[in-house]
């Protein structure tokens, strides 16, 4: 895995410095959402990006039309009013493997090419550059097993804290996850929606303690930092919660620092971000990427390596 990033990390690089010049189009990014941070680190750096291949003497706008919160009509409606805005590329993150299907074909046949970034869906595209959400949840759930090995924990239900239902993204997370426990004497537990709200996750997690699970797993940022301040707030009542989770953000390194969140999975936003702005301008230059389908890694996040993160 380290060597697959390091290979990610460094096609990025070579990326950011090749020299394109004389290419004038329009993009539509549109996330799952707004709120959450690594969206955020999604569009700064394509903007970033943008802004970089501007001064080399390319005229690319680039609007960002994420709903307000993961919801699939909205994101609809968001790909409707990019194709409406009359742009040249959609680089989108979709909830899900089907919901959009229809809108981005419509998109399709106006002409516009479409990318994908951190989770595409059943339709192909020119490209697409994203994290192994299964794989990447696998990751964190063989992190955790180990965990319990060394701490001789043997058996006990693990709390679920989702984001949205049908988020595909989250959906793989959680089969990753699950697939390290199968056919042991963990449970998983039942999958309680956050709506990718921290206090709302929170208080999901405090009522998971309560009823006696003795891990939590977060599948977003969100959801993993309400997981996290339930496992500080069961700490000063006295209760051991291993927890774990997804994304970084600066509340999830504070809460690995603090010795409340074993781990996360980070993901690599900024790397998607800039690949897929690049992706333009080389389909504007001509080159035809035929669908390329890159995994931009994961790393386990630990209180070991956590300032590598910072």
């Amino acid at each position: 895995m380290k060597k697959l990033l390091a290979a990610v990390v460094v096609l990025a690089l070579v990326l950011t410095g090749t020299a394109f010049a004389g290419v004038k189009t329009k993009v539509g990014l549109i996330t799952m959402d707004q709120m959450d941070v690594h969206w955020v680190r999604l569009k700064n750096a394509a903007q970033e990006r943008v802004e970089e291949l501007n001064k080399a003497g390319n005229e690319i706008e680039m609007v960002w039309l994420a709903p307000e919160t993961k919801d699939n009509q909205q994101q609809i409606e968001k790909i409707q009013n990019a194709v409406a805005d009359n742009v040249n590329y959609i680089i989108i993150a979709c909830n899900d493997g089907t919901s959009a299907n229809r809108a981005l074909q419509e998109a399709l046949d106006a002409g516009i090419k479409i990318i994908y970034v951190d989770a595409p869906a059943t339709l192909k595209a020119s490209a697409t550059y994203a994290t192994d959400n299964f794989a990447g949840g696998k990751q964190i759930g063989e992190y955790l097993a180990k965990v319990f090995a060394d701490n001789n924990v043997t058996e006990g239900t693990i709390g679920i804290v989702d984001a949205q239902p049908g988020v595909q993204s989250c959906q793989d997370r959680y089969d990753g996850f699950a697939s390290v426990f199968k056919g042991t004497k963990f449970v998983i537990g039942e999958r309680q929606y956050s709506d990718g709200d921290n206090s709302k996750a929170q208080e999901l997690a405090n009522t998971m303690i309560n009823n006696g699970v003795i891990a939590l797993y977060g599948t977003n940022d969100g959801a993993t930092v309400g997981a996290a301040a339930a496992t500080k707030d069961a700490a000063g009542n006295g209760t051991k919660i291993y927890c774990v989770g997804w994304d970084k953000s600066d509340s999830n390194i504070a809460y690995v620092e603090a010795g409340f969140l074993l781990a996360f999975a980070a993901q690599n936003p900024q790397v998607m971000g800039k690949m897929a702005i690049d992706a333009v301008v080389e389909l504007e230059s001509g080159k035809d990427l035929g669908g390329a389908v890159v995994d931009t890694g994961v790393s386990t996040v630990t209180k070991d390596n956590v300032a590598e993160f910072k």
